[in-house]
């Protein structure tokens, strides 16, 4: 139960009326705990789609966004923005890790936010299996990536997380994904294993690139992942509207 608290207070920023002191081992255990988490996220947000047949989508869309921040922070979001200011640099592989390190954000990281956001605000269907799977897959993904590839680096905040995470792990996780989008929906399911096909091409990109993936990485592939899982289930949604 430990290392399950220790893991959702690193990955969000629910509120947990416990104190305890911080343990590596303990944490690394709560490493599996990845996809439960996106569960809990998935489900709070999923109560802002009981508002949906009185609100406009935008509104709804706004809103999820808005909890979703409120809900996690900014950890992966800057993982996102990290990774792309230093690979989108075009520097040798010490200065990307250097650009990656640094607290500002640049112009490429900018791009990939202003990106992102728009890609969840325009892709994102406000319906309730939807907005629970999306952070669903992104911690499966984020677990699946820290399982396959090493570490780029001797030392960093998420090295004992990646150490730790074996291809059993992210064996686990896909399953995990697999059986519960599978649950929501035919097209929820493909719109998984095709964002698990291109979360793995992404991080293989980066990992030949880098010699391996970092924190920044995880949280990078967790965001990205996320979006693309919503453009192939819009995409999946005018498929069958135009089929059937």
């Amino acid at each position: 139960m430990k290392s399950f608290l220790l893991m959702l207070t690193f990955l969000t920023r629910i509120p947990i009326p416990i104190t305890f002191e911080f343990d590596e081992k303990t944490f690394i255990k709560g490493v599996v705990y990845f996809p439960i988490i996106g569960v809990i996220i998935g489900g709070l947000l999923s109560l802002i789609t009981l508002f949906n047949p009185f609100l406009p989508r935008e509104y709804l869309n706004f809103l999820i966004i808005v909890a979703y921040l409120i809900i996690v922070g900014g950890l992966h979001i800057d993982g996102l923005a990290d990774v792309c200011d230093g690979i989108f640099s075009c520097r040798k592989k010490e200065r990307v890790f250097e650009i990656m390190s640094d607290s500002l954000v640049g112009t490429f990281g900018v791009i990939a936010l202003v990106l992102y956001f728009l890609g969840l605000y325009i892709f994102l269907e406000p319906s309730f299996k939807v907005v629970f799977a999306f952070p669903i897959v992104g911690r499966v993904m984020g677990l699946f990536v820290s399982g396959v590839f090493r570490y780029a680096k001797e030392t960093g905040m998420g090295k004992a997380m990646v150490d730790s995470a074996t291809y059993v792990t992210a064996i686990g996780a896909v399953v995990f994904g697999s059986i519960i989008t599978f649950l929501l929906g035919e097209i929820i399911f493909i719109a998984f294993i095709l964002t698990l096909i291109m979360s793995y091409i992404i991080a293989q990109r980066i990992n030949r690139f880098l010699g391996g993936i970092t924190g920044d990485v995880i949280g990078c592939v967790i965001e990205v992942s996320q979006v693309i899982f919503l453009i192939f289930i819009a995409i999946g949604g005018v498929l069958w509207t135009y089929i059937s």
